[in-house]
């Protein structure tokens, strides 16, 4: 579920990512149309672009009663011991970059790949959605951010997007899942856990070595005794990319002799331990 939240409104790296994303509501269903806390609906919410495609298509449609300006921009996004970054890049572009949607009717976005990615590697963006206000709403004070760029918005809604030089592909659970048509590898996620204490802090880190991506939803702790396994996050934990890691605060500190298990990429895995 892609989920609206009032937004800054300039690129800054996030030092609470895990809640960060929780906020953006992450918990993407991979084919359905998902409808957000405002009239607006968006799908796919999971899109990708492989060398067979050079573009993708979103649609957003607004079933609200009031027509709706929209601003969509697609971020560089990258992950550096734990904190998320976004960044202006100029390799994807979205078009239209704004538009005005009429209650009741859709827009179709295209996001095209200007420029190749190196071949078999796997690239990361953020497409953000800013709904801008009306010329005549005058509700609320904008923010020093928000002042400085000289607009402000109203809502935003970000999508994951990943971008596939040639020789590769989106990784799969299984083989029916595969891109059809693609002739390129799938690039698996690779990864280890291991926590950490932080003051009185429990911390879940999530190292990922592999080449692509791991969408981690699911997460549980199992025991090697026959008890039942106990829920650290029963929807969308987050995203870890590749050469990366996560951290994410747990509220209780894991049982004793754990295994973690979780939802990768729509696969049931035991994750293994890290050193």
């Amino acid at each position: 579920m892609v989920s609206a939240l009032t937004t800054d409104a300039t690129v800054r790296p996030w030092r609470t990512a895990a809640r960060w994303l929780c906020a953006l509501g992450l918990a993407l269903a991979a084919a359905a149309p998902v409808n957000a806390a405002t009239p607006l609906m968006i799908w796919p919410v999971d899109p990708m672009i492989t060398e067979e495609q050079q573009a993708v298509a979103v649609w957003v449609e607004n079933r609200g009663v009031a027509a709706v300006s929209l601003q969509v921009r697609v971020m560089d996004w990258s992950q550096t011991e734990g904190e998320e970054f976004l960044s202006s890049q100029k390799e994807v572009v979205a078009s239209p970059p704004i538009s005005v949607i009429p209650p009741g009717k859709r827009q179709l976005v295209r996001l095209i790949a200007s420029q190749p990615v190196p071949p078999e590697l796997e690239v990361a963006y953020r497409v953000l959605i800013d709904e801008l206000p009306a010329p005549d709403d005058q509700s609320g004070s904008p923010t020093q951010d928000e002042t400085g760029m000289g607009i402000r918005l109203k809502v935003r809604y970000a999508i994951p997007l990943f971008v596939y030089g040639r020789g590769a592909q989106p990784f799969r659970a299984t083989h029916s899942q595969a891109q059809r048509g693609s002739k390129g590898k799938p690039l698996p996620p690779d990864l280890t856990w291991n926590t950490v204490k932080d003051g009185k802090a429990h911390r879940l880190v999530v190292r990922n070595k592999g080449k692509g991506h791991a969408r981690i939803t699911a997460v549980r702790w199992g025991t090697r005794a026959p008890r039942p396994d106990v829920t650290i996050n029963e929807g969308l934990m987050g995203y870890v990319l590749p050469n990366s890691l996560m951290r994410w605060e747990l509220e209780a500190p894991p049982p004793g002799d754990p295994v973690l298990k979780a939802n990768i990429n729509g696969h049931e895995t035991l994750v293994p331990r890290g050193e």
